[in-house]
This record gives structure tokens, C-alpha cells and sequence, in this order.
């Protein structure tokens, strides 16, 4: 069978990245002067800084709440003086969190407020103008940046670090785009757009070579010009081209302009997927088994279907999220190294794994069609050795370089698996080998502690892809370099994954406490215990699992504060606190699901849920499809559309949620969210081998806990069969012919009947409403938690009197605790969620109005959580 992708007239807009500019550029030093503290005598240029010492450019360091300063001496040569005067642009790329910068002792520029106004701009990138009456020429000049940070990485953290010459390129807009035609051609179109008074006039060289770069395939040179004025425009166009044979080009060009030697140059990978179709076989199973059995397995997504709350949010994770995503921000890294970021490389894995995942419960052709756009792109930039990253050779294996490729075997795997496309394969093998041969103890090998950030967790996170590649090939190579990982970890400069959390229990002495890169150690670390059996893998893991859950997880299944895990039961939960980082709710929800697989545990299936219904889903806006990056319980949710590590992180956290809703549990088909769906799986056993069970779940859940499960076969059937009974829930009953079934909270209820065609099974239980205390973070407050769910006041949706008596109150707030809370039907058109509920205020005529916290803030209303009352106990 073949599926095939046809797409004509892709258009790929690129503005200013990668792209080279100058007559002489000037590349500051590898390193500058460094010093904590503060002191304005250090901007002087006459400051003695000889007992300084010294810190490398394009590389964070760790200091909470501090100060500090950098001194970088450069020879300015007065051969890039410009007879026009206007100046040198500096870059000084991005800073960790504010900076003051000067020149020779004067302020050229700031970004970002420094204490008591704080304000961080880490990802902002810093472009300053030098005026040419403060430049010493043919002399040392002294930079002089001021930083300051609040907490987690800090400093000049990543460039790029230059001195340019102003001109002509700092006057004119340049973008330009590619249109794919048939047969594997292209149109290319370069836009100038003018951005000063007088004109412009300049010279297009264009050229394209093969993907090797070595053999040139077409060239033409225009001319271009721009009329006097700012948004005057010129469009021009290089004519359809395609060579037989050739998908993969590099595409070139250098503008020069008729009254300096200023010059823009930009040169990438296309590759061209108008047209393409690409064989689909069919799902793959893993070559090598797991030791350890599974005590869960999931159903397969093909299988089911969804019709409630969660399909509701699926929906949206696919409509608005995966298929109106930047294509271009999550290959363009790959098409012009290096890339726009140190860590660009991981959104392309992301973003594969996820949509096989949705792909594979909705088969939706159009996101098909753009998964395997992607995927041919992302292999068709790898590298002869295997090398798939978005670093140039002189980074390679520097800052996030390792964590990248785990990313790229996870999406490419994943994408394997679901089509069966050996290339994808075959890319993850090559990639694995390189991994093998560049890292290790034998001679001429790198150390991968020192080829990642945070104490080589970032790299070592490998583990996870390495386990998995090994599972596909069965090649020991890869499963030996997981063991190679499990050393690096105790070497000497190593976090000491396993041997910290054996001795302290505490996953904030583990390594340097960063979560995101922590939790996806141990996430590797379980999958090598399922592999290899070995029972110090699992006791590491539980223990790290048991600390978050008793010191370090929010009431909204998340953790990590400024994406550190902090003293035990620290939880600040406002915007300031940068807390519930999107990449750490999906790794919780990683470790738990695979906990949750291999010992069937319902206390792990419980987290899952959690962090589900709360902070996995109130990540992302279900109008918008946009993600928050941290994701408050207090203030509003900071929701943005572009591609950073969280908005890739939390679409693919939502698309794993059909794997454990249900599924065998100890070979038993078991009920465990209580979702309308229908299942379908094979009956085996008592002579009825391959007999299809189709089990259809109808309800409102969450809002009501009153479901009716029918149960069809061809014929009757004897067909064991076990609901999960929630811990937040009272009541439980299950009814079928006249018989009665209940359990206990956290328990499961086992029926095993001989069952007709279409028989019926009566479900029912209470979501009473808890309260839960605040904590040391929170003293005196409580919030209220209605079934799984959380909720929420939303500002937008309370009169302005409910929202100021709880700004206001001393001794909180009393409610009326008397009865339940009730359904309202005042949710605003466009919002997305059909639960809202109301309680009285004591001794008032006012009610508070209350919704999922998942659902609230989707308007960019302030909400909270955490709310002052006066709970009688």
C-alpha cells in the first residue's frame, strides 16, 4: 500500500537568519574578563582588571540572584571605518537575564530591567550601535557589560559576538522564499524592502550547487533597486529550476551593493518535497523484547476512539497546535547550520513523535502529508557521518548538541515504527553509530559529561533513544553505550544519577537539580530496567519518584520552580516563580507512564491523571493551540505560538494520553479514565481466538460520574473485564443483569461474567470536593480539587465584588460549604469547556464562579488557585 504526499507550492519565508553580511567583520575574543559583584567604577576603560578572572563567551553559568560584570578588550582596525560615518554595529547575542552595556565608558545600550523594576530578557538578542566619535581606531577598546540574574543559568550565554561596520545592510530588509513545483522544482524569490530615505542599488550573484556543495548546477546575476523612501519594495524572482535525479539542494546568494563593499550573503539546504510519496508498510514491533514483563499495555490507538472532554482537547492539540505549526522554525536549523538556537535541533523530534502518535488514532491525511514532509527533510540534512545536529564542525558536541540527536532518534524512531520507512531507520542507526564512536574511554573519544550542560544530564539523556534503538536493531553496540552512560554518571565530574538518589533520596541533590534534564535520565533509566532487569535501575527511579511526589509535585501533577527542583515542599506557584515548566510536565508524565507499564501500580496511573486533567492540558490554550511555556496556578497564563523547548514539549505530552487510558492490566482489559470512547481488542482464550470486543463507554465525564459501558461481541461470551475505582471518588457502584460490584478507593473492581451481545454496564460514583491546604507556600489559603480536576477562579468569569473581597480579605474568605457546588451556564461564547461552577459566600449574596484550572485563563484573565478562605474543617 502506498500513501501519497502531493504538495505544490510550499513557501518557506526566511528573515535574517544565517545569513553573513560585511566588508570586514570583526569577531570579538573567546573569552573576556569576569567578576561577580557591582561596581560602576568597572565600565571605566582605564579599570585595572589584571586580578580578574576569566569567563568563556556562549557559555551560562549558575548564580542566583546576582551580579556581575565582563571586560572585553578589541583592536578595532580603522580599515572598516566608513566614509559615510554611521558608525559599528555590536552583537553581543543573548544575555542571561539583564544587561547594561558599555563602550570606552559610555552606556550604548541596556535591555531589561535590572532590581527593584526586574525584568529578565534572557532570549532577546543584543544589537547596539557604537557611535564612531567613541571609537579608539587602530587601538584596544574596552566593552564593559553589567548582568544581573535571579535564578537558574546566567551571563552571555550564547552569541553571536561581532563588531560590523553600519551600512547599506542595516538600511534594507532582506527575505526570500522558495515555492516548490513539480518534479522536484523550485522558484526562488529575493524581496528587498528599504528601510531609509534615499535609494538603493545592488547586485544579485545567485547560484545552486548539490547537497555536497561541490558541484554548481545554475547561476544568473540581477540587479536590484529600491526607489527613495522607507517601505519602497522589489521583488525579484529566479525562474522554476530542477535537475533529474537531484532532490536536495543548496541555494545561494551575495547582494552587493554600487557604493561600498558592504555585502550580504545567505546560503541553505532546500529540499525539495513537492510531490513526494513515500511507501507505507505498516506499523513495526521492537526486534528485542523486554526482560521484565509488562504488567500494563496499552491499547492500540487505531483502536480507539474518542468522544468527550479529552477528545475535545485532542482535537485541538491537532488542529491548532500540530497542524498550523512553523514549519520552518522546526527544520530551518537543520537547512542553515548552525542553528537559530543552541537547542533548535530538538523541535523536529518533538514534533515527529507527537504527530505519529495523533496520527495514528485520527489518521488525518493532511497532518500524514505534513509528518512525512518533515521527516524526509530532517534526514535528507544528515550528514555522510550520521551527524544530524544544527552545529557547525567547530561546535560539534558542545552545549546541546548530544541532546538534539536524542531527540531526532525518538521522532525518526517513532516515525519508523508507525510507517515502517527503513530510511528513518536507517538515519537513527547512523546517527547511533556516530554516537558510539565519538564518546567513550578508548582513545581519541570525548567524555560526554562534557558535551552537554548541567553536568552532562543534558547529553547522558541519550539514554532514552540509545535503549530504544537497541530494541529496533537488536545491536549490542548500542545497549553497551548505555552502559557507558550509567559510568559517565559516576565519574568523578559526573551527577551521579543512581548513586545520589540511592544515598540522599532526594532528586535536588541529584546532579545539579535541574528537573526537565533529570527526570529524562531517569526516564531512560526505567526503559534500560525493562530491557535489562536489573534491579538498582528500578529502586534508583522509584526513590527519585517518591521524593517528587512527597516534596516536590504541585496539586496540578507538575514541578520544578525556575526549572529546579527546590527545598522540600517549597511551591511557589505565581508568574514570578516560573514554576511547571511544559517539558517538565510531559517527562513526569514519561516516568510515570513507564512505571506504570512495567509494575501496573495504580499509584502511577493516579499521577497520570493528574498531571492529565491539570497542568499537562492548562499548558495549552484550547482556543489557540498556543503553550505556555511555565504554566502559573496563580496570575495569568503566559501563552505564546511560537517554537521554544515547551511548545514542543506539551503537544507531545497530550499525544501520549491514549496509551494509558486503557489497556490490559495483568492481562486483564481494564477501564482507567472514564472517557466517552469506544475500544476495540481481540478476545483470546476458551475456543473464541480472535474474537473482536468492541467496549462503548458513554458519559459526561468530568462533569458527571454516571456512565453506561456496552459490551458487544458476535456472541456470548465469557469476558473478564476491571474498572478502575479513582481515589478521589465515593460511592462506586457497577451494575450488569441484576449484579451488583463495588471497591474501595484506589482499587479495581473485577467482573468476569459470561456477557451478551450489546449487554449493558452501569456505572456511577460521587466527585465530591476536596480542599486542599496551601501549604508552606501558601499558608492559610486552600484550593478546591473536584474529581481529577483542580479548579480554578477565572477573573474574567466573577463580578468585580467576588474578585476584591478575595484581594482584599484578612481572615478569608468563608464559603458556603452546605452543599455542592453547583453547575452555571455563564461561560462566554468562544470558550472552549462546558464546566463551570458556582458556591455561595457566606453571609453574601455573591457566589464565586469556578472552572477546570486546565480551561481557565484561555481569555488572558488572571486567575488563581490558591484562594484566602475561612474552610471549616
Amino acid at each position: 500500500m502506498k500513501l501519497s504526499c502531493s504538495f505544490l507550492g510550499r513557501v518557506v519565508m526566511l528573515l535574517f537568519i544565517a545569513s553573513s553580511s560585511g566588508a570586514q567583520s570583526i569577531h570579538l575574543p573567546k573569552e573576556g574578563k569576569f567578576r561577580f559583584g557591582d561596581d560602576p567604577e568597572w565600565a571605566n576603560p582605564a579599570f585595572n582588571d589584571s586580578d580578574w578572572g576569566t569567563q568563556q563567551l556562549g557559555k551560562s553559568y549558575t548564580k542566583d540572584s546576582s551580579y556581575a560584570w565582563y571586560r572585553i578588550s578589541v583592536f578595532i582596525p580603522s580599515s572598516i571605518r566608513t566614509a559615510t560615518g554611521k558608525g559599528l554595529k555590536l552583537q553581543l547575542g543573548k544575555i542571561d537575564d539583564a544587561d547594561q552595556t558599555f563602550f570606552n565608558g559610555k552606556l550604548i545600550g541596556e535591555t531589561g530591567s535590572f532590581p527593584p523594576g526586574y525584568i529578565t530578557q534572557w532570549e532577546q538578542q543584543r544589537v547596539y550601535i557604537i557611535p564612531e566619535k567613541e571609537v579608539q581606531w587602530d587601538r584596544e577598546n574596552i566593552i564593559a557589560v553589567r548582568v544581573y540574574n535571579l535564578v537558574g543559568g546566567m551571563g552571555m550565554w550564547e552569541g553571536p559576538y561581532s563588531i560590523t561596520p553600519l551600512g547599506w545592510v542595516d538600511e534594507v530588509e532582506v527575505t526570500h522564499s522558495f515555492t516548490g513545483t513539480f518534479h522536484s522544482g523550485f522558484i526562488t524569490k529575493i524581496r528587498f524592502t528599504n528601510k531609509a530615505a534615499h535609494s538603493f542599488s545592488g547586485t544579485i550573484n545567485y547560484w545552486v550547487t548539490d547537497k555536497a556543495n561541490k558541484k554548481k548546477l545554475f547561476s544568473r546575476v540581477r540587479t536590484v533597486r529600491l526607489s527613495p523612501g522607507a517601505g519602497s519594495e522589489a521583488t525579484v524572482t529566479f525562474p522554476d529550476f530542477r535537475a533529474p535525479g537531484e532532490t536536495v539542494f543548496n541555494i545561494g546568494y551575495r547582494v552587493t551593493d554600487q557604493g561600498s563593499a558592504l555585502f550580504l550573503e545567505r546560503e541553505e539546504l532546500y529540499v525539495a518535497t513537492a510531490g513526494l510519496s513515500l511507501p507505507f508498510k505498516g506499523s513495526v514491533s521492537p526486534l528485542v523484547e523486554n526482560k521484565i514483563p509488562d504488567h500494563f499495555s496499552g491499547g492500540s490507538f487505531e483502536n480507539e476512539q474518542y468522544k468527550g472532554y479529552l477528545n475535545t482537547r485532542f482535537r485541538q492539540n491537532l488542529e491548532q497546535r500540530l497542524l498550523k505549526v512553523d514549519e520552518f522554525g522546526l527544520i530551518g536549523s537543520y537547512l542553515k547550520r548552525p542553528g537559530i538556537h543552541p537547542w533548535a535541533g530538538e523541535h523536529i523530534g518533538k514534533y515527529l513523535e507527537a504527530a505519529c502518535n495523533v496520527w495514528k488514532l485520527t489518521h488525518n491525511p493532511a497532518l500524514k502529508k505534513q509528518m512525512d514532509r518533515l521527516m524526509y527533510e530532517l534526514i535528507s540534512t544528515q550528514l555522510p557521518d550520521g551527524y544530524l545536529g544544527t552545529y557547525t564542525p567547530d561546535q560539534y558536541w558542545t552545549s546541546w548538541d548530544v541532546w538534539s540527536h536524542k531527540y531526532n532518534l525518538h521522532g525518526l524512531l517513532a516515525y519508523y515504527s508507525t510507517t515502517g520507512y527503513l530510511p528513518a531507520l536507517e538515519a537513527c542507526r547512523k546517527m547511533g553509530d556516530l554516537l558510539c564512536r565519538t564518546f567513550g574511554k578508548g582513545p581519541g573519544q570525548m567524555d560526554i559529561i562534557l558535551a552537554g550542560t548541567h553536568i552532562g544530564m543534558a547529553a547522558t539523556s541519550v539514554l532514552d533513544g540509545m535503549v530504544e534503538l537497541y530494541k529496533y536493531t537488536a545491536d549490542k553496540k548500542y545497549l553497551d553505550f548505555c552502559y557507558y552512560i550509567l559510568d559517565a554518571w559516576e565519574q568523578e565530574n559526573g551527577p551521579k544519577v543512581i548513586s545520589s538518589i540511592l544515598a540522599t533520596g532526594k532528586v535536588r541533590k541529584v546532579g545539579n537539580g535541574k528537573a526537565y534534564e533529570m527526570l529524562s535520565n531517569y526516564v531512560g533509566l526505567i526503559k534500560l530496567y525493562r530491557v535489562t532487569g536489573e534491579p538498582r535501575f528500578l529502586q534508583a527511579v522509584e526513590l527519585a519518584w517518591q521524593d517528587v511526589v512527597k516534596n516536590q509535585l504541585y496539586i496540578t501533577g507538575t514541578s520544578s520552580s525556575h526549572e529546579y527542583f527546590q527545598e522540600d515542599d517549597y511551591l511557589p506557584a505565581d508568574n514570578t516563580a516560573n514554576m511547571g515548566e511544559g517539558c517538565v510536565t510531559t517527562t513526569w508524565v514519561q516516568l510515570n507512564q513507564n512505571l506504570f507499564a512495567v509494575t501496573g501500580d495504580l499509584k502511577y496511573l493516579e499521577q497520570l491523571e493528574k498531571s492529565v486533567y491539570n497542568h499537562l492540558l492548562a499548558a495549552e490554550n484550547p482556543q489557540t493551540g498556543c503553550v505556555s511555556y511555565y504554566t502559573p496556578l496563580m496570575g495569568k497564563k503566559p501563552y505564546t505560538c511560537n517554537i521554544t523547548c515547551c511548545q514542543s514539549s506539551v503537544p507531545r505530552g497530550i499525544a501520549l494520553v491514549p496509551g494509558f487510558t486503557f489497556g490490559k492490566l495483568n492481562n486483564i482489559p481494564t477501564v482507567l479514565f472514564y472517557e466517552p470512547a469506544v475500544y476495540k481488542y481481540r478476545l483470546n482464550g476458551q475456543g473464541k481466538k480472535n474474537t473482536e470486543v468492541v467496549l462503548k463507554l458513554d458519559g459526561n465525564f468530568p462533569e458527571s460520574g454516571n456512565f453506561t459501558l456496552t459490551v458487544s461481541t458476535a456472541s456470548a461470551a465469557v469476558i473478564p473485564l476491571a474498572l478502575r475505582v479513582p481515589a478521589w471518588c465515593t460511592n462506586f457502584t457497577a451494575t450488569a443483569g441484576g449484579d451488583l460490584y463495588k471497591a474501595g478507593a484506589d482499587q479495581l473492581v473485577n467482573i468476569t461474567r459470561s456477557w451478551k451481545p450489546g449487554e449493558k454496564l452501569l456505572i456511577s460514583f460521587d466527585m465530591p470536593v476536596q480542599y486542599l491546604p496551601g501549604g508552606k507556600s501558601y499558608p492559610g489559603q486552600f484550593a478546591l480539587q473536584r474529581g481529577p480536576q483542580v479548579l480554578a477562579l477565572d477573573k474574567s468569569l466573577n463580578t468585580t465584588e467576588v474578585n476584591e473581597k478575595l484581594a482584599n480579605t484578612k481572615e478569608g474568605v468563608e464559603l458556603d460549604q452546605s452543599g455542592p457546588l453547583m453547575h452555571t451556564n455563564n461561560l462566554p461564547a468562544g470558550w472552549i469547556g462546558k464546566q463551570s461552577y458556582s458556591i455561595g459566600i457566606a453571609n453574601s449574596n455573591e457566589k464565586m464562579v469556578l472552572v477546570p484550572f486546565a480551561e481557565a485563563s484561555q481569555s488572558e484573565a488572571d486567575m488563581k488557585v490558591w484562594l484566602p478562605l475561612n474552610v471549616k474543617k
